[in-house]
């Protein structure tokens, strides 16, 4: 992952060395900014006594009460670079909002977040192993452990979805067949979409696996 950096000309936080034509100031090395993120996932989706936080009912969490958690956990860091970090995160996967903050998507917990319709993408993509094709096939694509199936708007996003997962491909997801069948589709933010269940016949074609 990359470090994050400030601008000495605009005063932006960015992810690239130079910006505006000048040399950015180092804020967070690429490993941190993983070990922020990656914790930020775990307490916000998953368990959030991995910060000692409480989440409400809609997901959120109190950014003080992070920052201190953080701060535990040898990841000291401040308001201003949790902005950045969310800003600059490329799956948009949490939000800020009146000093809270919140995983859009991807909870386990129990949460209810209320997400906008997609109701015009035609076709998603799904990456996972190809060790679960056959049962894909057979079953559709389930949630598993988490409150929805999660969808990418483009093959790029779900390659690096399915590269965590041994034998990686990627499944091509037909979305008005999921309209048909009756399933929304949600947006969770601009790369990532949502939907309950994903029948076998809605998926419609391998790929790529590598």
């Amino acid at each position: 992952m990359r470090g994050v950096y400030l601008c000495p000309v605009c005063g932006r936080y960015v992810d690239e060395e130079s910006h505006c034509g000048r040399p950015a100031a180092a804020v967070l090395d690429g490993a941190t900014r993983l070990r922020i993120s990656k914790l930020l996932s775990l307490a916000l989706r998953h368990d959030p006594t991995a910060l000692g936080v409480t989440v409400d009912r809609e997901g959120w969490a109190d950014v003080d009460a992070v920052l201190k958690g953080l701060e535990k956990a040898g990841l000291r860091t401040d308001a201003a670079v949790l902005r950045a970090l969310v800003e600059l995160d490329d799956k948009g996967r949490f939000e800020l909002q009146n000093g809270r903050i919140r995983a859009r998507y991807g909870h386990s917990i129990d949460v209810s977040i209320s997400y906008p319709e997609d109701a015009t993408s035609a076709t998603l993509y799904h990456g996972t192993s190809l060790d679960y094709l056959p049962a894909i096939l057979r079953e559709g694509i389930l949630p598993m452990k988490r409150r929805y199936v999660h969808l990418a708007v483009d093959v790029e996003t779900a390659c690096i979805n399915a590269a965590r997962r041994p034998r990686p491909v990627v499944l091509v997801v037909d979305t008005q067949c999921l309209r048909r069948r009756g399933y929304r589709v949600y947006i969770a933010s601009h790369k990532i979409r949502l939907v309950q269940y994903v029948p076998p016949e809605c998926v419609e074609k391998k790929v790529t696996n590598n």
